[in-house]
């Protein structure tokens, strides 16, 4: 069983006082809010943003959201400023002094189209699917298929599509399929983007903290395992996590920010 994040607080406070700075990068859907079964459904509440904005007013932490949501939805969705935002795995990432697009995910932004309105005309017929089409991304949710057999119809469809368009590729996640550009980036691969975008010289990184809780969040563990640490959201750790801590859930999590956010 991994410890517990809040077992190691004040080691990562010590670590922003030696260092003078710290980045923590986090996910949106599981993290900051609970998984729900529609993902327009996924608010942030009222103080879980108050804690983030005190964090994030620090002038010695740096705070990242990073999320397979298109960039504009999720910036929309935690509305502080002074954050660092990685929309679509990080293919496309703006804060303070920062803007980036992947430029060969932009390229195949029209391939990406086609494939989304390929998706949404076959997979009409099923009952609870969820196709979200995200500029750089898609994402197919079956969180609400009930119908026997239907998910296995669905997974097969979006392999299909996905098979046939040699520059996507398929990833998964929880109840989830995002279908992405075939490019070599990742949310762990912006995360490490960041840290030199915020490095005070050459070959100078901060610490950092990734939190996350899905399987595409492991790149960011993996990432960060020569130079910083990583927390899964998890009741029970899965035992093949790159992590090093955990937190049970999106209530623990905002309890460590604000822990985080205090005075040390």
């Amino acid at each position: 069983m991994l410890p517990h994040a809040l077992t190691r607080i004040d080691a990562w406070r010590g670590a922003r006082r030696r260092a003078g700075r710290l980045l923590v990068a986090l996910d949106y859907d599981g993290t900051l809010v609970p998984i729900v079964a529609r993902p327009v459904e996924a608010e942030l509440p009222a103080a879980a943003r108050e804690v983030l904005a005190r964090l994030a007013a620090r002038p010695d932490t740096d705070v990242a959201v990073v999320s397979g949501r298109e960039l504009e939805d999720l910036r929309a969705r935690v509305a502080i400023e002074g954050l660092y935002y990685a929309g679509n795995h990080g293919l496309e990432i703006e804060g303070p002094g920062l803007e980036r697009k992947h430029p060969d995910a932009l390229a195949l932004r029209p391939r990406m189209a086609r494939c989304g309105e390929k998706l949404r005309a076959r997979l009409a017929g099923i009952s609870g699917v969820v196709v979200e089409e995200k500029g750089l991304t898609a994402s197919v949710h079956y969180r609400l298929v009930e119908e026997a057999g239907a998910v296995a119809r669905v997974r097969a469809t979006v392999r299909e599509l996905c098979g046939s368009e040699p520059r996507l590729r398929l990833t998964e996640g929880k109840k989830v399929l995002e279908v992405r550009p075939a490019v070599d980036w990742d949310k762990g691969r912006a995360t490490r983007y960041l840290l030199d975008a915020l490095a005070p010289g050459p070959a100078t990184l901060i610490p950092a903290l990734f939190i996350g809780d899905d399987r595409t969040d492991e790149d960011a563990f993996t990432a960060l395992r020569d130079h910083g640490e990583g927390i899964v959201v998890a009741t029970s750790p899965p035992p093949t996590t790159a992590a090093t801590f955990y937190l049970r859930d999106p209530a623990e999590v905002i309890a460590f920010l604000a822990a985080l956010a205090a005075a040390g």
